[in-house]
């Protein structure tokens, strides 16, 4: 073929289809590599785990109440990701580690997948598809490096996105009626099911809006009236009704103190986050084949990036689904000679060069950083700990010596920390507060808990956590604050630190014989290697003071 079929109307730019595919191809597979090689647990994927194995241990679907807090025992629980944790529990009986490192792959495939359509319906030339997947997967690789039920929502937030941009171009299609498919599944695995309901609705009122314009018949409208609809209704079949979206929109209108529900001018993040903004200013400021309806959806899901760190993920999906027309024209536009001298079959040897040196340079960061995990021991189909930083790394050594010292009771801890203290500790020990917020703890108990992670050196009020509620044990990060206030409490005592953790316990009679250990120095600290495999059970290893 003399022209591409692939290219976007560009005539000066000649590329048969088949090179389209071979060299999108390679570097579709080099982003999959990059994104799904390298995988690190979650904070929250020994809770996950452990309710999907609990769940399938009792026949039943979801707890309905918690038994893993000692503050507000009993509570209701409303786990909104109650099907992502079952399919974690029985992967993890079947396969272990590798079963975990298999479902996040499928889902980023669930993500690249609907992007290579995107890409190929919209005709994107070579250079606007390499600049999308390029960039979207170094984007997309800061959220999708651990396993997590939020997977689910990347993934069904894509082929949502796809469904309804497709029945924008061609009413005609029938692939909406995969929505409500889409739905059922993607509302009881996780709750970000409403940004699908969210991007529904906009395109609901946009096509209806072009009925009453003459550009849609009236039986294109009603079909997707129909769709989205019953999208709608089937998110009310799970175990919860429509408790789970009382649940969800109370969560939503809370501040976090979780780093990714805060927005993204206050806190620190890696400036790839910045990619899908600076890819949308090239589509809107340098080409004009964009639409309004591309427009207003990237307007809705870039407000929610901004508002909450964990949606620029979405947006990155939005921009290489969305956009792919008006990037290919923003490239033509701003580089028109480069896209001139460098088409036809003529530079197929350069093209062919320039697209092999970009795969090998992909490939080339992800092998890096499998190396350097495989040399700790987590190989690329394994699932890697870290044990010297706050989370995602985790207190493996202070759990060893409350194992060593026999310490059991009531955990206070760092909420990224909790859910795996309650692997470790369940049901010998209990914790105040954990991840899951909203899902099983009051209002009232999440204020006090921020207020004592707010305490320091300076503060001498007492605190709700330790002075109301029967606290017995504190495992909190070296660097937090409250470190301070605790030591001007005479009624707790630090037997354990380290670099990554500090070790309390309450001045109570049964604590007694480690309270006279720690005073003669005789707890010892355990050599942790940096990395382990999930879930990082402590090693029965020797110690050294």
């Amino acid at each position: 073929m003399s022209v591409s079929e692939i290219e976007s109307g560009n005539t000066e730019w000649e590329m048969g289809s088949r090179e389209w595919y071979f060299s999108s191809g390679m570097i579709w597979v080099a982003c999959l590599f990059l994104t799904g090689t390298v995988t690190i647990a979650d904070p929250d994927l020994w809770g996950h785990t452990l309710y999907g194995l609990r769940a399938l241990e009792q026949h039943v679907l979801v707890e309905r109440t918690d038994p893993f807090c000692y503050t507000e025992p009993g509570t209701i629980w409303i786990n909104h990701e109650w099907f992502s944790e079952l399919s974690f529990g029985w992967l993890w009986i079947q396969m272990g580690n590798t079963g975990l490192w298999l479902w996040r792959n499928f889902w980023l495939c669930m993500i690249l997948i609907p992007t290579w359509i995107a890409l190929r319906k919209s005709r994107a030339s070579l250079s606007g598809a390499v600049l999308l997947l390029v960039y979207g997967a170094f984007c997309l690789a800061q959220f999708v490096v651990f396993v997590r039920p939020q997977l689910v929502t990347f993934g069904c937030f894509a082929w949502t996105l796809l469904l309804l941009r497709h029945y924008v171009d061609r009413p005609q299609s029938k692939g909406v009626w995969y929505l409500p498919v889409v739905m059922l599944f993607w509302s009881n695995s996780h709750g970000g099911f409403l940004a699908g309901v969210g991007v529904e609705a906009l395109v609901v009122l946009w096509v209806g809006w072009g009925y009453f314009q003459g550009l849609y018949q009236r039986r294109d409208f009603l079909r997707l009236v129909v769709a989205v609809s019953a999208s709608w209704i089937v998110t009310l079949i799970n175990p919860y009704g429509i408790q789970l979206h009382q649940m969800l929109w109370d969560h939503l209108i809370t501040t976090q103190i979780v780093r990714e529900w805060q927005p993204l001018w206050q806190a620190r993040q890696a400036l790839l986050y910045y990619i899908p903004f600076l890819l949308i200013a090239l589509a809107f400021f340098c080409s004009r084949k964009w639409e309004w309806i591309d427009l207003m959806l990237i307007a809705v899901v870039a407000w929610q990036a901004v508002s909450h760190i964990r949606h620029v993920a979405l947006l990155a999906i939005a921009v290489m689904i969305l956009l792919p027309r008006p990037i290919t024209d923003a490239v033509r536009n701003l580089f028109p000679i480069i896209n001139q001298q460098w088409s036809g079959r003529a530079r197929l040897g350069l093209r062919s060069v320039l697209i092999v040196t970009m795969t090998l340079a992909i490939l080339g960061l992800g092998t890096h950083t499998v190396i350097h995990l495989q040399e700790e021991g987590v190989p690329p189909w394994q699932i890697g700990v870290e044990t010297v930083s706050r989370a995602p790394g985790m207190p493996v050594a202070a759990i060893e010596v409350l194992n060593n010292e026999q310490l059991a009771g009531n955990i206070l801890t760092d909420y990224g920390w909790a859910q795996y203290v309650i692997w470790q500790t369940f049901p010998a020990s209990r914790v105040a507060f954990d991840g899951r917020y909203r899902t099983v703890y009051s209002a009232q108990l999440e204020e006090e808990f921020i207020a004592f992670q707010k305490l320091n050196q300076n503060s001498s009020t007492s605190t709700p956590l330790l002075d109301e509620y029967p606290t017995e044990i504190i495992l909190l990060p070296k660097s937090q604050q409250t470190n301070g206030y605790l030591k001007n409490r005479r009624d707790w005592s630090l037997i354990y630190e380290d670099e990554q953790a500090t070790l309390w316990v309450k001045d109570i009679f049964r604590f007694q014989a480690t309270l006279e250990r720690s005073r003669r120095s005789a707890i010892l600290k355990p050599e942790i290697p940096e990395w382990l495999l999930f879930p990082a059970a402590p090693p029965e290893i020797e110690t050294q003071p």
